[in-house]
């Protein structure tokens, strides 16, 4: 017997007791090579050539998805140019190319891993999915969640019947019936991701569209259980589906469920999940994809209910996508995109005629979407103009319509050249609906027809009576802000003529959810739901209730969740306040209590801030507290709270004079304030081309200024809590080194953000200065160690939004109502 090694096989020859010679190849390295300094082609063997191919299609899909960035161009569309680029129509085209990166032989692990990444995507879709809520805003919206499904599906049908079959094009290969109703549904996974990259996800619209997409999607899984029972031939094999579908769902509801809140409940408060714990559960994945492929149905179905019995949000789903998401995303689905775009062949479009008719059939199926939700949104008094966004929105196709037409070619129900028409339309529509959705949908205005003038005219603090109830909004991002900001509500002096309602808001960063909810906590079921995965909520909230019981006058707190992305947060918050006609918002300075946040979370608070400043219809306080000094007053016994107000001129100086004149109706208050003048402000403004609109308005402001400040000495001027004092300075410059000459003991200090001194305006001014965009250039003074050394809290509050800050920023959706929001509202 003789043995040589040839290529990346062993050859056997031998002779058998007859004389007959046997020869035996054993391909005993199809795996790895020895290199190429022996002889080896390393894209003969499955491991270079696998790791050659991740190199390949990863670095093209992101360098593809950063030039089409600019087109807001969804990621999953450049990873399917990107295949397309790779495959037959383009570079396959070179066989020598195609063979070597390519090889037949290592065909099997390309397929493999472009479904693993589907997989686990729908996994993390479902896992992030609060089902509860979802069901709840479902029920109120059922409508959009049937009628223009069922109009897109019944005008496809009908086209596809009339005009795309063999009597009209002999040669066609007659599409499937299920093609007119794939390519009608609204798939929750796929909306998720589209709108959260366009940011949108936050927005009313977007709540309408995942509420809608999750009613089609579980028609579509009943349609797919039913279509698998009803297409068995024998009854014993339909009774042996019907049990086994049976047997799955009771198995998930009454095994899987309570093993994974068992997991989570007994994860101790502020540790993280064990780690054989993560690891079983991502095995699990796999398993009930291969249990629910095994027994008939998708495996799309097995990733889904196992996403849906593990509780959202933290600790279990935030430590799942915090480990995983990244590499799923990023790593392992653009094989799937990629292999779809392979596997479409664009030189087999030569009849050009079966192609146009195909896809103007389907483009007739997505307008009759968009008009079903026109009219649908009208029952529900959404403006035409935003039933028209809603319609593109659920017109968005993506990674299920992609699996659902690879399975249709894969069961030989579909031709290649429909397979491609296919794979066309979803890219195209896609690419075109994105950014047209974010170009027609204005942030500014609101949803529903309900807007009452109350929309256009702004409440503030100082057209808010002193005998009615003064509503504040304040939002919490941790417990290290409770105590400042209860300080500070308690010198907004709540008496019995005017009670403060506090809407507390607890924002928490969107992680382990695909659905950001505004979740008010006034039920034991939302009570019950915080304890599991929002423990930090209660705790804050608890803090609140207390200072309520034990506060010096009435104070109501109303709590609430903002579960939501950072660049979003803002939505459901200012349109709450517009809904409570609250006239004033409190966030935290993102430098408070700064050693607990890393940069990441800093940066994103100071961009969700100046969001607010750019959107926020009344007025804004931006509390500085750095060091959680606000209240220190009542704990080291002082008989009374020193409050200096910074007066320059203008609407956001007004607001902070007028909180004041509030607090200085309260006992064992002190009222400092310094009104500014600048001497030679009419000789600048003499030198200033102002046009007689602008000369009226800031003789207006002025007007307002002296009124107010009339109104402040009339406050028991003399008797020891109200002072006032007039600082006369030659410009800017010298308001700012007067500032410095003001120091005191203070136990917060407030200042307007903007001014209406005409040198004041220039924004050269805070260019050199840190935090002068968010503060403004003496709120950033007062707050830095240059007054006081840095341990006066300070308030700079703001008199509606800023149109230049809103024109520098990245349009974003409407302002508008969270999920929950519906349901309450209702």
């Amino acid at each position: 017997m003789e043995e040589t090694s040839r290529g990346n096989g062993t050859v056997s020859i031998s002779y058998d007791s007859h004389g007959k010679v046997e020869i035996c190849v054993k391909n005993d390295r199809n795996v790895g090579s020895y290199g190429v300094f022996v002889g080896d082609n390393p894209f003969d063997f499955a491991l270079p050539a696998t790791l050659f191919q991740i190199i390949v299609i990863i670095t093209l899909c992101q360098s593809l998805h950063f030039v089409l960035r600019p087109l807001q161009t969804p990621k999953f569309i450049c990873s399917v140019l990107g295949g397309i680029l790779l495959g037959p129509s383009f570079l396959g085209r070179c066989e020598i190319y195609w063979k070597s990166l390519f090889p037949a032989r290592q065909s099997d692990v390309l397929l493999v891993m472009s479904i693993v990444g589907p997989i686990y995507f729908l996994f993390f879709v479902a896992l992030k999915m609060d089902m509860l809520m979802t069901v709840r805003a479902a029920k109120s919206t059922w409508l959009l969640g049937i009628i223009p499904f069922a109009a897109s599906a019944v005008v496809m049908s009908t086209l596809l019947h009339l005009f795309y079959s063999p009597r009209n094009f002999p040669k066609l290969n007659p599409p499937h019936p299920s093609l007119s109703v794939t390519m009608s549904f609204s798939n929750f996974p796929v909306i998720t991701e589209a709108l959260s990259e366009l940011n949108l996800i936050a927005t009313e619209l977007g709540q309408l569209a995942l509420s809608s997409s999750s009613f089609n999607d579980c028609i579509q899984f009943t349609v797919i259980i039913g279509h698998h029972i009803s297409t068995t031939e024998k009854p014993k094999f339909q009774a042996l589906a019907v049990a086994s579908c049976i047997l799955f769902a009771l198995f998930c509801f009454f095994v899987l469920k309570p093993t994974m809140k068992m997991i989570a409940r007994n994860t101790p408060y502020g540790k993280q999940v064990k780690q054989i714990y993560v690891v079983f559960i991502l095995l699990g994945v796999l398993i009930m994809s291969g249990i629910t492929d095994t027994i008939g149905v998708t495996f799309m179905i097995g990733p889904l209910m196992l996403g849906l019995m593990i509780p959202s949000g933290p600790p279990l789903g935030t430590i799942l996508v915090e480990k995983c998401e990244v590499i799923i995303s990023d790593f392992l689905l653009p094989f799937f995109f990629a292999y779809v775009g392979m596997t479409t062949d664009l030189s087999l479009l030569k009849r050009w005629k079966e192609f146009f008719t195909l896809q103007f059939i389907l483009l007739a199926g997505d307008m009759a979407k968009v008009v079903a939700c026109v009219l649908v949104s009208m029952l529900y008094n959404i403006k035409p103009r935003q039933g028209t966004v809603l319609g593109l929105m659920m017109n968005i196709k993506g990674i299920t319509h992609l699996i659902a037409i690879t399975k249709l070619k894969n069961l030989k129900l579909m031709d290649d050249d429909t397979y491609s028409h296919l794979v066309i339309c979803v890219v195209v529509t896609t690419a075109v609906v994105s950014p047209l959705i974010n170009k027609l949908y204005k942030h500014r205005h609101r949803v529903l027809n309900s807007s009452t003038n109350l929309d256009q005219q702004m409440t503030t603090i100082q057209n808010t009576s002193r005998n009615l109830e003064f509503r504040i909004v304040t939002c919490v991002h941790n417990e290290g802000h409770v105590r400042g900001i209860t300080a500070l509500l308690e010198v907004c002096n709540p008496v019995p003529q005017s009670p403060i309602a506090v809407y507390v808001i607890h924002l928490v960063q969107l992680l382990g959810k695909s659905a950001p909810i505004l979740l008010p906590i006034n039920h034991k079921q939302n009570k019950k739901f915080l304890s599991v995965n929002y423990p930090d909520t209660n705790h804050i909230m608890r803090a609140f209730e207390n200072y309520a019981s034990n506060s010096y006058g009435p104070v109501i707190v109303l709590p609430y969740v903002n579960v939501a992305p950072y660049k979003s947060m803002h939505d459901a918050v200012i349109n709450l306040a517009q809904d409570k006609m609250v006239p004033f918002i409190v966030v935290p300075f993102h430098e408070n209590d700064h050693i607990d946040l890393n940069g990441h979370v800093a940066t994103a608070i100071r961009r969700l801030n100046t969001m607010f400043q750019a959107r926020v219809p009344c007025t804004l306080g931006i509390l500085v507290d750095r060091y959680s000094r606000l209240g220190e007053s009542n704990d080291s016994g002082k008989s009374y709270f020193h409050v200096g107000v910074f007066f320059i001129g203008g609407a956001d100086d007004r607001e902070a004079l007028s909180l004041g004149i509030r607090m200085s109706e309260r006992e064992n208050m002190k009222v400092s304030l310094f009104r500014f003048v600048m001497l030679n402000r009419q000789e600048y403004e003499s030198t200033q081309s102002q046009s007689g609109v602008e000369i009226d308005e800031e003789e207006q402001d002025e007007t307002l200024d002296e009124s107010l400040i009339d109104e402040f000495k009339s406050m028991k001027f003399g008797s020891g809590n109200v002072c006032w004092y007039e600082v006369v300075a030659e410009d800017g410059v010298g308001i700012m080194r007067s500032i410095r000459g003001l120091e005191g003991d203070y136990d917060l200090v407030m200042v307007g953000r903007r001014h209406n001194i005409g040198s004041l305006k220039d924004e050269e001014m805070g260019n050199f200065i840190e935090n002068a965009q968010i503060l403004g250039i003496f709120g950033d003074m007062l707050s830095s160690t240059e007054f006081c050394i840095g341990m006066v809290p300070v308030l700079v509050t703001q008199c509606g939004g800023d149109k230049r800050v809103s024109n520098k920023l990245d349009r974003l959706g409407s302002a508008t109502a969270s999920q929950m929001s519906l349901l309450f509202n209702k």
